[in-house]
């Protein structure tokens, strides 16, 4: 019952002032502490005393217990719990697909790829020996390749079911030819089997003239040899003239003597070119045009095709050797443009050696590092080959299922490479993630770490790639048809597994040390050196 009294700061009214000892109900806390009423009345101003919890109130003391209109204030201000939504409840993994659940593809696959990894850590060799021997096996599918050759471009190039190829066959089965007996140009419902020689007269001279007109003369002779004179086309029992002058004028024709384009019934505007005329009488032509056809049909078409091939390589030398002055030769084929498009693929073989090498060179220099623990030049080394052993195993298979084999095919090789390195990437960076896990060490667990990232991403992307270039096979133009067919079928599981075997071997070195006790240069150090 002592009443304490203590001595104020200046300017501050004295917590605990009029407190007694033992306290009084009713006057337990400061003035500063109380709530004042308003001049309204009914609000309560000033700074109430911190609230406390329910469970805290109850058990105060009766004169420590906040007052009766505090509790509504108190309730009000505490900060009630949000209940989870049910889309940030936390999942059973054994949940099924439902709008709460959406990995209803990634689940399986992930599953499926961890098993895959305890079996492959367990036995890598049959995972690196099958590829290797089944890859083998459909490589020798490569000895059918040049009877799979498809080297006629209308046929590639041409809608399959176009209106065009349709009208054709109407005019062939209305309008039909007889290479062997009555045999017509402008009757053809296609350009024919066919050389051309095109004579052109030097320093501005005529083709018209007597030197000129001669060595035509014998040019034409080169050509007619006897293989000739049997596949020629024939008209009334001979071969077919390769220009209308030339059966009718055994010398040259005389200067006026020739009206053009038309002379005396015969057609002049294809034979003569660079005409300069008078009065529609010709004066002197810069060209003349032969054209040489042969048969079509019958058991006589593969050897005019050989014929041709032979005159390709013969003709410029047999020009050479007649040492012609007044006039100048050029040629060419119905078999021209293929023969075109066939050296074009072959310039690009010689390419494949440099691509794959800068790409393994790149591959090395990426994944190279200073310890020899976690090199992994020969693991990039072996990504690349394995794009090699896809389109060895997809070529093959093709070819062994009697697919066209045609120019735009020689391009893909480029395109399963880009793709495969790029898978290899993706797994080399899915690796070295899961070595930094210090928690995993086994070869297991690293791998179905590795799988679980890397595996299911470039597979479903492989899937997608697969897909699109499969639906590419529904177009009407064969050689884009025969293109996505061998593309599409670079048989990606035998090299992914292979892959996968050869990345199950690095971590039998990498995880018998730990990385960064010693870097060393040296390629053929050993984690025993280590």
């Amino acid at each position: 019952g002592v009443a304490t009294t203590a001595t104020p700061r200046p300017g501050r009214t004295p917590r605990g002032q009029n407190r007694k000892v033992g306290g009084v109900a009713g006057e337990t806390e400061s003035r500063e502490h109380e709530p004042r009423r308003g001049a309204a009345g009914g609000a309560w101003s000033a700074h109430p005393a911190p609230l406390a919890s329910a469970e805290e109130a109850a058990e105060a003391p009766p004169h420590r217990r906040a007052p009766a209109w505090d509790a509504p204030a108190a309730r009000s201000s505490r900060r009630q719990p949000v209940p989870a939504s049910p889309m940030e409840e936390p999942r059973d993994p054994a949940e099924r697909c439902s709008c709460r659940n959406t990995d209803c593809l990634e689940r399986p696959l992930r599953r499926l790829f961890e098993g895959l990894a305890s079996v492959l850590a367990a036995r890598p060799w049959p995972f690196l020996l099958v590829p290797l021997l089944l890859s083998g096996v459909l490589g020798a599918g490569f000895i059918f390749l040049p009877q799979r050759q498809a080297n006629d471009i209308e046929r590639q190039f041409t809608p399959t079911w176009g209106p065009a190829k349709a009208e054709r066959d109407f005019v062939r089965r209305h309008f039909p030819h007889n290479d062997s007996e009555r045999f017509s140009a402008p009757r053809l419902p296609t350009e024919g089997a066919y050389a051309a020689l095109i004579a052109v007269a030097t320093n501005g001279t005529s083709v018209l003239e007597p030197a000129a007109w001669a060595e035509v003369l014998q040019l034409n002779a080169t050509v007619h040899d006897a293989e000739y004179e049997r596949l020629c086309a024939r008209t009334a029992g001979r071969c077919a003239s390769p220009n209308q002058l030339l059966s009718r004028h055994a010398t040259p024709p005389v200067p006026g003597s020739l009206r053009f384009p038309l002379n005396d019934s015969v057609f002049l505007g294809t034979a003569l070119g660079g005409v300069e005329t008078d009065g529609g009488r010709v004066r002197r032509a810069r060209a003349l045009k032969l054209m040489y056809y042969l048969r079509e049909d019958g058991p006589g078409a593969q050897d005019s095709r050989q014929w041709l091939q032979s005159f390709l390589q013969n003709i410029t030398s047999k020009v050479a050797e007649l040492r012609l002055v007044s006039i100048q030769v050029t040629y060419f084929t119905s078999l021209s443009r293929q023969q075109e498009f066939e050296g074009n693929t072959k310039s690009v073989i010689p390419l494949f050696s440099v691509t794959y090498f800068l790409t393994i060179t790149f591959a090395v220099v990426s994944c190279l590092r200073l310890s020899c623990i976690r090199n992994n030049i020969w693991l990039a080394s072996c990504g690349v080959l394995s794009s090699g052993l896809a389109v060895l195993s997809s070529f093959g298979l093709m070819l062994f299922c009697g697919v066209p084999f045609v120019v735009t095919v020689a391009n893909a090789p480029f395109l399963i490479l880009g793709v495969g390195v790029d898978d290899m990437f993706i797994m080399i960076a899915a690796w070295e993630q899961s070595l930094r896990k210090k928690e995993k060490s086994s070869v297991k667990s690293l791998l179905a770490e590795t799988y679980t990232e890397a595996a299911l991403s470039v597979t479903i992307t492989t899937l997608t790639d697969v897909l699109a270039f499969f639906i590419g096979t529904w177009t009407a133009f064969p050689s884009v048809r025969s293109f996505c067919l061998y593309t599409g079928s670079n048989l990606d599981v035998l090299q992914q597994n292979y892959k996968r075997s050869e990345l199950s071997q690095t971590p039998v070195r990498e995880s018998q040390k730990p990385i960064g006790d010693k870097i060393c240069l040296d390629s053929s150090c050993s984690t025993r050196n280590l």
